[in-house]
Parts: structure tokens; sequence; C-alpha cells
């Protein structure tokens, strides 16, 4: 019978950590300068006003998902470096919160894809394809199988996963409600109060919330069974080797008892 190589173990487990923060940390990385040269191509090649651009929840959202994602990269060298795991729950949710938000992105451009509504997302145009397909699948694919799982959330923590819309949310809705900015310049049909009635944003809004609670509950479950993929195998072979203990031992058990 092997016995396990507690050293070699060890050794293993930390290569395999450094390979994921490392694999991160570029993911990271990447996803920041994805999102920062898809908003210097909108604002230097297609002339669009930034200031103009905010009114979007897809452009100010690859911004936080980029400046997140930017600090995130430093976090991945440091938890390489000093062989540890980042743990704070602020950080958990920030990037719940930019996972969340680029996976509502990605559902709304497809739900809006649908000949019956009248928004039609952009994902022909480089900007397009990068804030709208690309950076989510990174950020998702970040999340789910880097982060250090915080444990099952409580009932209402799936809404700090929300943070982000809400923000906005509450800064476009103000901005269009009072009047601020003409119902003209609405980026999305559910905040022109003008030509709707109050329903329809209600209606919007309580799918989007419905869906972002979901999501973020969702996104934190994968991210507690998917995370530790990384050590599968390990961990495989040490429940093996418990098994194939067990099992040599309880002859000898047995006779004992006789």
């Amino acid at each position: 019978m092997n016995k396990i190589d507690l050293d070699d173990f060890q050794t293993r487990f930390h290569n395999r950590f450094l390979f994921k923060k490392r694999c991160n940390a570029y993911i990271s990385l990447i996803i920041a300068i994805f999102g920062m040269a898809a908003v210097a191509y909108s604002v230097f090649v297609f002339k669009s006003n930034l200031i103009d651009r905010l009114r979007y929840m897809t452009f100010c959202g690859t911004i936080y998902t980029s400046i997140i994602s930017l600090i995130f990269f430093f976090v991945c060298i440091h938890e390489a470096d000093k062989n540890t795991e980042v743990t704070s729950r602020a950080v958990y949710f920030m990037r719940l919160s930019a996972a969340s938000t680029e996976f509502i992105i990605f559902i709304v451009v497809m739900v809006g894809l649908l000949p019956s509504l009248p928004d039609k997302p952009d994902i022909s145009s480089y900007p397009g394809i990068m804030m709208h397909l690309v950076i989510p699948a990174l950020m998702l694919l970040s999340f789910i199988f880097n982060d250090a799982p915080i444990g099952k959330l409580k009932p209402l923590e799936p809404f700090l996963g929300t943070s982000f819309i809400t923000i906005y949310a509450i800064i476009m809705g103000v901005l269009f409600g009072s009047g601020i900015l003409p119902s003209d310049l609405a980026p999305y049909s559910f905040f022109d109060f003008k030509h709707h009635s109050f329903l329809f944003p209600l209606t919007a809004a309580a799918f989007i919330y419905t869906a972002g609670y979901n999501i973020s509950l969702f996104l934190s479950i994968l991210n507690m069974k998917l995370s530790w993929i990384w050590f599968s195998d390990i961990k495989s072979e040490i429940a093996n080797e418990a098994i194939e203990n067990r099992d040599n031992k309880q002859p000898e058990t047995d006779q004992t008892k006789k």
C-alpha cells in the first residue's frame, strides 16, 4: 500500500494554487485591458462623447468591471506571492456584483435581440462584442472558478450582488424621472417615463431585480461548487487513499474484535 507523501502533497497543492492564481491574474488583466480598450475605441474611433455614453449601463458596467478586475489582478499577484487567499467579504461582494452585472448585461443583450422589443444592442462592432459578449464571459469564468467562497449567503445578501445596478438605476431614474435629462436621451425604453406608462418601468425593474437576485445567488452557489475544481484530482487521490486505508484496516480490526 502506498502511503501519502505529505510533503509531496503540499508541494503539488501549492503549485496548483500558484497556477490558479496566476491564471486568474492574467484573465483579470485581460478583462481590464479589453474593457479600457473598448471604452477608448468608442470614444476615439467612434468619436462618442464619454459623458453621453455614461447613460448606458453596459458602458458604466464595463468601466466598473475593468476597475475591479485591475484591482483584482494585483490581489491575485499578492495571493500567489504570499500563498494565501484574500477572503474579505467586501472584496467578494464587489466581485460578485461585477459578475452579476456582466451576466445581466448579457441577458439584456440576448433579450434585446428579440424582434418584439425596441432596444437593439450592438453585437457587431468591436466595443459591442467586447462589452456585450467577451467581457461578460471572462468575468463569469474568473469569478466562478477563482474566488474564495464565503459560505452560503444569507437571504438578503444576494442583493449585494446587485449593488452596481442599484446605484446605476437610482442615478438614471432620478435624472430621467426629474426631467434633468430629456426622455429622448433615455438609453433604455424603461427609462422613457414620458412615452411609457409607469407600469412598464416598474415591470422592467421587477424583472431586472428578480433576475439580479437569482443570478447573484446562482453565481455564489456555482462558486462554492466549482472553485475547488482546480484541486479535484488531488482531492480524489486523498479520498481514494483514505478508502484504501480503511478497507485494509478492516480485516485486522475484525480479527482484533474476535
